[in-house]
């Protein structure tokens, strides 16, 4: 299972030829130089909740027009996509479907913004033994999947998702195999460095790593390449 991180939160998961993409937000167009054509021969497209760094709508109806991708994501983002004459799958808390080589499943999240509770899920995707954790946007949780081999953390804090010390002890719960922290790259999070992340979770022999954008990790042979760190 290759699997290659993007801007703030966007995963692209590649196994046997089927390729899963998680939430191409604004971020990977803003200040990247590249254009909203950039992901191609997408097979499943997740969009975990309705914010625009998750949530790019041009970026999305260009992916839907090159690979009519099937969608799952939130009543929210199924409207507005519905009106763009794309069709998608409202993907809710708990469900589990198979596509592919992948089992997906709905995780809960406590995704809150100036006092709403946003429509939101994180996902947990499993092909064979190999196992993926993406929280989306949220705040700590109690309750978190087991058996993780790699967990994608936010630690932007700003009260709408966990801090780098929460985000610290949420590591230490779920017992990953790698952890890398994702969800630092809008403009209002410049003071956030994810090496002061890494320098709290080295003590716990968690093994971590922060990709850059277009850096790629095979789970199944534990190997980086691009500019880890």
């Amino acid at each position: 299972m290759k699997v290659t991180k993007y801007a703030q939160s966007t995963i692209l998961i590649e196994e046997r030829g089927t390729a899963l993409l998680i939430d191409p937000g604004k971020y990977n167009f803003e200040n990247r130089g590249i254009s909203r054509d950039f992901f191609r021969h997408i097979n499943l497209l997740f969009i975990t909740h309705r914010h625009e760094d998750h949530y790019d709508l041009e970026a999305v109806k260009t992916i839907y027009l090159q690979s009519k991708p099937k969608i799952y994501t939130v009543s929210e983002v199924s409207s507005s996509l519905k009106k763009e004459g794309i069709d998608s799958v409202i993907f809710k808390v708990g469900n589990t479907i198979e596509e592919g080589p992948f089992s997906i499943k709905a995780i809960h999240t406590y995704h809150k913004v100036k006092g709403e509770l946003i429509d939101c899920f994180g996902l947990f995707v499993r092909s064979g033994n190999q196992s993926l954790y993406h929280t989306s946007d949220t705040l700590y949780l109690k309750e978190k999947p087991n058996n993780v081999g790699v967990l994608f953390v936010p630690i932007n804090n700003r009260d709408v998702c966990m801090s780098i010390d929460e985000a610290v002890r949420f590591t230490r719960e779920v017992k990953p195999k790698i952890v890398i922290p994702i969800h630092y790259d809008s403009p209002k999070d410049t003071t956030i460095n994810p090496r002061d992340f890494l320098s709290k979770i080295t003590s716990y022999n968690i093994e971590s790593k922060i990709m850059n954008f277009g850096d790629s990790i095979d789970v199944s042979k534990h190997v980086f390449s691009g500019r880890t760190e």
